[in-house]
């Protein structure tokens, strides 16, 4: 039995949604485009990616004279409210634009503040460490265990001149040439633990805030207490998650410093020497961003509006798949992450990472056959359910991910109850092993 009282998120508050979404990518159109208002969720969410297509055609139309190389004399580059001046292969990238985090502008007094674009939120990260270790030859990272993975598998990769602690209780005994505190927002423990963590003597904090939106009040408690502290901060962030609207408009990162004002000196070395590090780090390593990815549907005031309705929409869908799931499924299998983006349940099959992988697809297609608007994708942040397989970041197991989505809640509710458990605990890896046996015998 459905969970959700039909005049909690009725569709027509949904579709309301969805078209001032629908109207704010019209706008940044070129040529104005007359399409009819959606009357489904399936609709809205088909309108939405062919407008985007629409957008990026008319960059390349509107720049077909510009190149990585070459420009017309005199002639800028520019996307939406994004403003662009560069040379050869855009090595010394310039970037004018709104604030990524607006709430940082607003409190700037006394601050110092750098923002750096990039082409990948991993490319930020790249970047950054590629620069903290171009003028530190050890470097301690205090990290959680569940931080991003791929995040821990760079790390790991650096392990001569970088080594990961698990605990951030006693930077003390820390012996490197630096030491940096590392804030994940794709966690599953307590953030709590890890922003007190702050006053214990870094010498930098790095906040990974991709499954945070840009204006949530976790990144300012973090920055108030880093720059309290006298401690300098950089902020990484993958802007293909939550900033997009939900249509992945373009791969693009950022690393945006922020430092007390003069007269804090460890602090004023970082910025001065980190800023342009990070700048030839991303020239060196190719992680520059590509500028048909500046989405220019942020000039509108109504961006960021939308995207924090939608935010709040994803967060609350998956509360309510966690409502739902938790009743049919051993506590120790359904684990929820603190940012409320997304939850994984644990395997209890012994399939590989193909057959799991080929698990996920098939669910997604068994639930999309019922008109649920579910997808076999493993990023988040979309109007659809997305389902993939994902590697547990602590015990290693095999799992499933199911996010959460901009949705009515009713249609999220039908979508975990139509999620079958005992399928997930023993059908899929029988399903996926029985579907290698038959494609054996069709090529025998």
């Amino acid at each position: 039995m459905l969970l959700c009282p039909p005049d909690l998120d009725s569709l027509g508050l949904y579709l309301a949604r969805k078209s001032r979404e629908i109207d704010l990518l019209k706008s940044c159109l070129r040529t104005p485009v007359d399409l009819p208002a959606p009357k489904s969720v399936v609709a809205a969410i088909e309108q939405k990616f062919r407008l985007t297509a629409m957008l990026k055609a008319d960059q390349l139309l509107e720049h077909w004279s510009i190149t990585e190389t070459a420009r017309p004399p005199g002639q800028a580059m520019s996307a939406g409210p994004f403003a662009f001046s560069f040379g050869y292969q855009r090595a010394d990238l310039e970037v004018r634009g709104p604030p990524i985090y607006p709430i940082l502008h607003r409190r700037r007094a006394g601050w110092h503040i750098s923002t750096v674009y990039t082409g990948s939120g991993m490319g930020a990260i790249a970047s950054l460490l590629s620069a903290l270790l171009q003028f530190n030859d050890t470097i301690d990272i205090v990290a959680s265990n569940d931080c991003y993975v791929e995040t821990r598998e760079l790390m790991t990769s650096l392990r001569s001149r970088i080594r990961v602690q698990p605990s951030p209780r006693h930077p003390g005994t820390l012996a490197s040439e630096a030491r940096v505190l590392w804030i994940d927002s794709s966690i599953r423990c307590s953030f709590s633990t890890w922003l007190a963590a702050i006053t214990r003597g870094f010498d930098l904090v790095v906040f990974d805030t991709t499954c945070f939106g840009r204006s949530s009040t976790k990144i300012d408690r973090v920055v108030q207490q880093s720059v309290r502290m006298g401690t300098p901060i950089a902020l990484v962030r993958s802007h293909a998650k939550l900033d997009s609207l939900g249509v992945e408009y373009g791969r693009l990162g950022s690393v945006v410093l922020v430092a007390p004002a003069a007269g804090k000196a460890p602090a004023s070395r970082w910025m001065s020497e980190l800023t342009p590090k990070i700048q030839d780090a991303m020239r060196l390593l190719g992680a520059g961003p590509i500028l048909a990815h500046f989405p220019p549907f942020e000039s509108s005031d109504d961006y960021a509006a939308c995207s924090a309705i939608r935010t709040a929409s994803i967060i609350r869908s998956t509360h309510r798949l966690a409502q739902v799931l938790s009743s049919r499924l051993p506590p120790d299998r359904l684990r929820i992450f603190q940012h409320g983006l997304y939850l994984t349940i644990a395997l209890s099959g012994n399939g590989s990472v193909d057959e799991v992988k080929r698990a996920a697809g098939e669910m997604a297609t068994q639930l999309a056959a019922h008109g649920l608007p579910v997808k076999h994708a493993g990023s988040f942040g979309f109007d659809f359910v997305a389902i993939e397989w994902c590697l547990d970041p602590i015990d290693r197991t095999d799992s499933i991910r199911i996010t959460g989505a901009d949705l009515p809640l009713n249609l999220i509710e039908e979508v975990g109850e139509r999620i079958d458990t005992r399928w997930l605990g023993e059908f899929a890896p029988r399903a996926a092993h029985g579907t290698v046996l038959a494609e054996r015998k069709v090529a025998a």
